[in-house]
């Protein structure tokens, strides 16, 4: 469980000092993000879990209204 953790905090680690450049839906309903570091660019796609086996959703983002 320890090594699972770890590797899952360095997989989101990725995400440290990048700028969301792009937000959107897709067609089946995943959202994703485009997001740039170090001048890369790529795609996040948001699943209910590592399988893919449904969108997933973000807590903690304020209300757009």
């Amino acid at each position: 469980m320890k090594n699972q953790r770890k590797f899952w905090e360095n997989y989101y680690k990725t995400l440290e000092g990048g700028r969301i450049v792009k937000t959107g839906v897709k067609g089946d309903g995943f959202p994703f993000f485009v997001v740039e570091v170090n001048g890369e660019r790529f795609e996040c796609d948001i699943s209910a879990d590592p399988e893919g086996n449904g969108p997933g959703f973000l807590f903690g983002l304020p209300n757009p209204q």
